[in-house]
């Protein structure tokens, strides 16, 4: 193997120095740090590069957060430009912030096409990016026996059980482009999540995805949607992270959702491409500093802006 292909075999065992350091500088930085210290916050589809979403995540308050941890289950932005002001701007507001790619990151519009030859390429910009900023895209402990698994993910025509198949005529991320068949995505995503599996985790565990994990999750139904919507198989990497809590944070279907399935509580909070028009739209806070939770939080506190 030469070139992509040695790469794209290579990367699933996270061997790079950038990935070992990755791993040895943030897995264990806070196992000591107090668990009633800090809370975890979720959101998804941010849309950063909506006007009116940038200026809302502007005004999230400077001192509020400051202790805290947001999670971003993805569709970010479209580009890689929006997604470093976006990282920026989030990681400004909390302490650390961990985070997973959607599918709009993996688009690869004509203007990033001079410099990033496919989506696996601005995959691993991304990764790099991450670094750069200090935006976790690894498992790590956030306080004593509370983690946080972020877990890659993309969708299986398979979530259609009506018609398990690709639709031939599908226009849905048509500016990605793989360098593998688009029916092997989502095998490698869960081939990149595999190494992460098997780290010990305890206590709390908040595990997050872009895609949809399981059929019983809502989700729209017009248009073919199942197709471009989920992956079962994520499902079984969710249940084999233990923990005595246990949580899972989703996106991409833009319908809020909290609701306990077999012992683990799924999320969804989606902001939207619109939700910045409320100025103080609220994030979702899904651990308190003692136990699992799912209340909103306004982004400020005091009197609404005029």
């Amino acid at each position: 193997l030469k070139g992509r292909q040695a790469c794209m075999s290579m990367l699933p065992w996270w061997t790079s120095s950038d990935a070992r350091r990755r791993h040895r500088e943030r897995f264990g930085m806070d196992l000591g740090r107090p668990s009633g210290s800090t809370r975890v916050y979720a959101i998804s589809d941010v849309h950063f590069d909506h006007k009116c979403n940038e200026e809302w995540a502007h005004k999230i308050d400077d001192f509020k957060f400051q202790e805290d941890v947001l999670i971003v289950a993805g569709n970010m932005c479209d580009t890689r430009v929006a997604l470093q002001r976006a990282l920026t701007t989030f990681k400004a507001k909390f302490r650390r912030v961990f985070y997973v790619p959607g599918n709009h990151e993996c688009w690869v519009p004509a203007h990033e096409a001079t410099k990033i030859p496919d989506s696996f390429a601005k995959l691993l910009s991304i990764f790099e990016l991450c670094d750069e900023l200090g935006v976790d895209i690894f498992p790590a402990a956030v306080a004593q026996d509370v983690f946080v698994v972020p877990l890659l993910s993309w969708y299986s025509a398979e979530f259609d059980t009506d018609d398990p198949f690709p639709d031939p005529n599908g226009t849905v991320d048509q500016h990605c482009r793989w360098p593998i068949a688009d029916i092997q995505v989502w095998r490698y995503m869960l081939k990149l999540n595999a190494a992460h599996l098997h780290h010990l985790f305890h206590g709390t565990v908040v595990s997050f995805s872009h895609f949809l994990p399981h059929l019983g999750l809502p989700f729209p139904t017009h248009s073919k949607m199942a197709k471009t919507m989920g992956c079962e198989p994520l499902d079984e990497q969710v249940r084999a992270i233990r923990g005595k809590s246990r949580v899972h944070v989703y996106g991409h279907s833009h319908l809020r959702h909290k609701k306990y399935h077999d012992g683990i509580l799924y999320v969804n909070h989606a902001h939207g491409e619109d939700g910045g028009k409320d100025d103080r739209a609220p994030i979702l806070l899904v651990y308190d500093g003692k136990q699992v939770v799912t209340r909103e939080e306004l982004i400020w506190d005091g009197p609404k802006m005029l």
